[in-house]
């Protein structure tokens, strides 16, 4: 495949359409444990950012259902499954098991030869093949978002990667924006040299492509069909992120970050693998919400305390005292008698200057002012 990066040609859509075309690239989550309180609020923060952002401009979100599933975390913990369990009925499972047997496995410390894996990786590209451990979690996960309110992103949609991995080395080195080391046993790295960033390993010697390359063959093919790419990510991978916009900039494409903060656990940021969430997992907290509070009050509230309440950085730890408080505060602003006013005008008076709506400012401002009920009904409902 030839691919071409051209700026140019968004740039002509651009002044044929007044709104203009945003992409939005969030990092995607492996579905591989339950959905903890950061991702929660990631999905919360660009769930609002696209539907609010459709108030002034075309928006189209990438969420490759294939991308998690080539990660390497992915598919050592699935071959650690098959190893260990053989054929386990995981339906029977629920995120709890699947995110328990996780953790056993980056406990075990488990190394796999890189063909075995290798046999993994090509079945989800051929196909777009899923292990039952992570088919079970995406039903689960759906019926989750379902009830919070959270648009599909596409869990079970197959979306076959526009180029190959080899199509993405091909044209950064063309432009010098990589060096390849796999002729004499090496990696290939993303070169940001000439901007002061580090060389950033994307395939190991073993021929695995990380996230961050198969972030690029997401965005890469598709970035001349939009005016402006928002790259959504964690804050501990921010430098990651930085060469990724680099890179893009250099194509002439324009390009922001959204770097989202880690939601503590217990006063401690730490990744999944680590368990230690019992009780902070979002089936677990639509559970008991939803035995006191009402599935509009929990819908809204879980977005004043995701969004307004802990904000963009990290900061304090989950506290289910603070969520339930929210809870209450969306009570009385349902509750509350309508108001008229201009939904659309509510929601352009958040926009950042590089056209998408802030979701934090928009969240606030939902707690502190009066708000026109579509608002409420059309973004947080």
């Amino acid at each position: 495949m030839n691919l071409t990066v051209s700026a140019p040609a968004a740039d002509r859509r651009a002044a044929a359409s007044p709104r203009p075309r945003l992409l939005v690239a969030p990092i995607s989550i492996t579905p591989t444990k339950p959905l903890l309180p950061t991702h929660v609020k990631g999905m919360l923060w660009v769930d609002l950012l696209c539907k609010a952002s459709r108030e002034v401009a075309e928006v189209t979100c990438i969420w490759n259902s294939r991308t998690p599933n080539l990660a390497g975390q992915t598919v050592q913990f699935w071959a650690y499954l098959d190893r260990e369990y053989g054929g386990h009925d995981y339906a029977a499972l629920d995120d709890l098991d699947i995110g328990r047997l996780y953790v056993e496995f980056h406990g075990a410390e488990t190394r796999f030869d890189p063909t075995a894996l290798r046999d993994y990786t090509e079945r989800v590209e051929r196909t777009g093949w899923v292990h039952p451990a992570s088919a079970r979690m995406l039903d689960l996960w759906s019926a989750q978002l379902r009830t919070l309110g959270v648009a599909d992103p596409g869990l079970h949609a197959d979306r076959p990667h526009p180029c190959t991995a080899q199509d993405v080395v091909d044209r950064l080195r063309a432009d010098k924006l990589c060096l390849d080391q796999r002729a004499v046993g090496g990696p290939v790295y993303l070169d940001g040299t000439r901007w002061g960033v580090p060389l950033r390993p994307v395939i190991g010697a073993d021929g695995h492509a990380n996230y961050l390359l198969t972030a690029l063959r997401d965005i890469l093919p598709v970035v001349a069909d939009h005016d402006h790419v928002l790259l959504v990510h964690d804050e501990e991978i921010a430098q990651d992120f930085v060469l990724v916009e680099k890179i893009l900039a250099h194509y002439g494409v324009r390009t922001s970050r959204l770097a989202l903060g880690r939601v503590p656990l217990g006063g401690v940021v730490q990744s999944s693998r680590a368990g230690g969430w019992d009780g902070a997992s979002l089936g677990e907290i639509s559970r008991t919400a939803l035995a006191q509070f009402t599935i509009e009050e929990y819908r809204l509230g879980m977005r004043v305390y995701y969004g307004a309440m802990l904000g963009r950085a990290a900061g304090e730890s989950f506290d289910q005292r603070l969520l339930y408080r929210a809870m209450v505060r969306a009570r009385k602003l349902l509750s509350a008698p309508e108001r008229p006013g201009d939904a659309g005008a509510f929601v352009r008076r958040h926009l950042t200057r590089s056209a998408w709506v802030d979701p934090y400012r928009l969240s606030a401002a939902v707690i502190s002012r009066p708000v026109p009920r579509d608002v409420l009904t059309e973004l947080f409902l």
